[in-house]
């Protein structure tokens, strides 16, 4: 840590300490003892060639506040952090201990009327315990900002623009206001450069397309940093994103684990041999993010449900029903963001109901009843349905309809609808599913 109390119950910082002369360090380490603000046990001062001056209890000591052991690129990247916001003019405080939660974040500061807590994370933490710190921030009225170390961060050699994203690193995904696009903030200690990872459209449960920004810390303001604006998908996205598409047939399942055996169960049940399944599964929505399942896997699931309900009404909360037995028994699996505000899976399952509706696939009527009035496509080789794939793609580019769903797919945007999209909209919420196209207020 880099704050103490001295015997009178001073804080004594030693942030910026490595610019002092080692002769003042010396003084300050022979002056008296030092505590710790948490446990108020003492810590001893530690200083030297290769590493910060800080403070650190002695061995064989607990402290109920510390859960991981800091590392240098932690001391190193939280002092960059206070610096940055005390550069802006910002208020902050570093290492204070917040005792109603036996909490100490890395730093505090108040930005208009609002207190954060920022918190830089080196060390992979449980998230029973990342959830703990929100709840106890959120509880005396502070903001949890989190920001990860840059070396968390894992780029795939192989495919430009995808990305690695651990379970762990997806607990970091924000959302600004009136926006689906969630982001990750992480940050390089050694280069001084924030790493922006915006937009991540999830192929799996780790591997993930996404929009990776580096800004330098010393050209990004606070408020910017928060207002976060999203960069737009590449131009190559689709093709990239059809190219999985591929992929997904051609290898599934070829290493089948329980879970995808039960998967491909229910696929051959109904008739659709897996690599086969529909082309009009396994597409990008802007809250995709919100399964951790294949979208592929978790699309086919509610085609499946549709296809077989046609002889008697079919309602989104009936459909919502089925997919929870689904998820109960393993074979689904929702990805629970804590940062990213109520979103849920079924926000996603609305959003392609909503998808299929504007291709013409499904109707709904008054009181909220499915119809699937267009038949799907079942091709009989792999070959086909890759065809199929690029042609429904070019179907979507040239449906005006589909207009808000690739603006907010693509740039993030959430845009105006027409009268009568906002009564099929209130149809579905109706029966706890959102829309994408939700007119901004």
């Amino acid at each position: 840590m880099f704050v103490a109390l001295s015997t009178d119950g001073r804080p004594v910082s030693l942030a910026g300490a490595e610019r002092w002369e080692r002769e003042r360090l010396m003084r300050l380490k022979r002056q008296e003892p030092f505590f710790c603000p948490a446990c108020r046990q003492e810590v001893v001062l530690r200083s030297g060639r290769y590493r910060l001056p800080h403070f650190a209890h002695r061995k064989g000591t607990a402290c109920p506040v510390e859960h991981e052991p800091e590392s240098e690129r932690h001391l190193t990247g939280k002092r960059d952090l206070f610096a940055w916001l005390i550069r802006q003019g910002i208020e902050a405080k570093l290492e204070p201990y917040l005792p109603a939660i036996k909490q100490r974040p890395d730093v505090l500061f108040r930005h208009g009327p609002h207190l954060y807590a920022l918190e830089y994370q080196c060390s992979t933490i449980d998230e029973s315990l990342f959830r703990e710190r929100n709840d106890g921030y959120r509880r005396l009225g502070i903001r949890p900002l989190w920001v990860l170390g840059a070396h968390h961060l894992r780029r795939s050699t192989k495919y430009s623009g995808e990305v690695l994203l651990s379970r762990f690193q997806w607990l970091f995904a924000h959302r600004v206001p009136h926006s689906v696009v969630p982001h990750i903030w992480y940050y390089s200690p050694e280069t001084k450069r924030f790493i922006h990872l915006v937009r991540p459209l999830p192929l799996s449960v780790q591997r993930t397309l996404a929009v990776v920004d580096s800004v330098p810390l010393s050209s990004l303001s606070f408020p910017d940093w928060m207002a976060s604006c999203p960069l737009p998908l590449p131009p190559a996205f689709w093709e990239r994103w059809l190219e999985r598409k591929k992929q997904w047939r051609r290898t599934f399942p070829l290493y089948p684990n329980q879970t995808v055996r039960r998967i491909c169960a229910d696929f051959y049940q109904t008739g659709i041999v897996p690599p086969l399944f529909p082309t009009e599964a396994g597409w990008p929505l802007p809250r995709g993010y919100l399964w951790e399942t294949a979208p592929f896997i978790w699309q086919t699931y509610v085609l499946l449900f549709l296809l077989g309900k046609t002889d008697r009404p079919m309602t989104a909360s009936s459909l919502f029903q089925w997919l929870d037995e689904k998820i109960r028994t393993g074979r689904l699996a929702p990805r629970r963001l804590p940062l990213v505000g109520r979103d849920t899976h079924r926000e996603a399952v609305g959003e392609y109901l909503h998808w299929l509706s504007l291709l013409g696939y499904l109707h709904r009527e008054e009181g909220g009843r499915l119809h699937l009035v267009k038949p799907l496509s079942f091709p009989a080789t792999v070959d086909e349905v890759i065809r199929q794939d690029a042609a429904l793609l070019e179907q979507i580019r040239q449906t005006p309809a589909l207009s808000c769903y690739c603006s907010a797919l693509e740039f993030g945007r959430v845009e105006k609808m027409s009268r009568k999209q906002e009564k099929m909209n209130e149809m579905v919420n109706n029966n706890s599913c959102m829309m994408i196209c939700k007119e901004e207020r």
